[in-house]
């Protein structure tokens, strides 16, 4: 069973038992086919204190809280988190976290896998069964809304756009952190419906920063 099958369905069994849960709060308010009309479709809660969807389309910084999660990298690390989940009695969330690597370079593979606890202080850091539930500390990112099925080619022109944007205000902001997309849907959700976002984390830059980049500018350009 190739790790694509894995995915789709360890993380269909999950959300429909979100959904059957209760959490599911699907309401397809519109049947036209415009990024401006579209409304992604809620298959499970948000953890507590995260913002809101990033409209397709659209790049915007957005703030998330010091949160709780459960991770797993290598081979079986969807299985993994399946297992945590089921054994410490563990609602699901969305979105789930998948890290891709180095934000400046080509899109890779998927390095690991996250489920956001509910809240902060639920459940216990700590490793075992190859899952860590550690403490991600507040994050500033910049994310753009994507809709459809996720592919390499989507997330890679996803992420071309994020880094346009930071090049913009490269006086403002520069990258902290590697791409992640964050995945709202299970696979058994339409292909037209599917939203996830890309997002690379960032942080303001300091006047100190700044004028050292200015002194290398003037030092670099200075005539011989």
């Amino acid at each position: 069973m190739t790790h694509a099958i894995k995915f789709a369905l360890v993380v269909g069994v999950l959300f429909s038992i979100a959904a059957l849960g209760g959490a599911f709060s699907a309401a397809d308010d519109s049947q036209d086919g415009s990024n401006d009309a579209f409304r992604p479709i809620k298959e499970a809660e948000l953890p507590e204190g995260f913002p809101g969807y990033t409209p397709v389309g659209t790049i915007e910084v957005k703030q998330y809280p010091a949160m709780r999660k459960a991770a797993a990298d290598g081979s079986n690390r969807f299985w993994a988190l399946f297992r945590h989940i089921k054994a410490n009695n563990v609602a699901m969330t969305a979105p789930v976290e998948m890290r891709m690597g180095d934000a400046k370079a080509p899109t890779g593979r998927e390095e690991s896998m996250a489920f956001f606890y509910e809240r902060a202080d639920q459940g216990t850091p700590g490793a075992a069964g190859g899952v860590t539930v550690v403490d991600d500390e507040a994050l500033t990112v910049v994310s753009i809304g994507c809709r459809g099925r996720r592919t390499a080619e989507s997330v890679e022109k996803a992420r071309r756009q994020l880094l346009e944007w930071i090049d913009a205000r490269s006086d403002q902001y520069e990258i902290a952190g590697p791409l992640r997309v964050m995945g709202y849907n299970s696979p058994f959700v339409p292909a037209n419906r599917q939203f996830y976002e890309v997002q690379i984390p960032v942080s303001p830059k300091t006047h100190a920063a700044k004028a050292r980049e200015e002194a290398q500018d003037r030092t670099a350009n200075a005539p011989e």
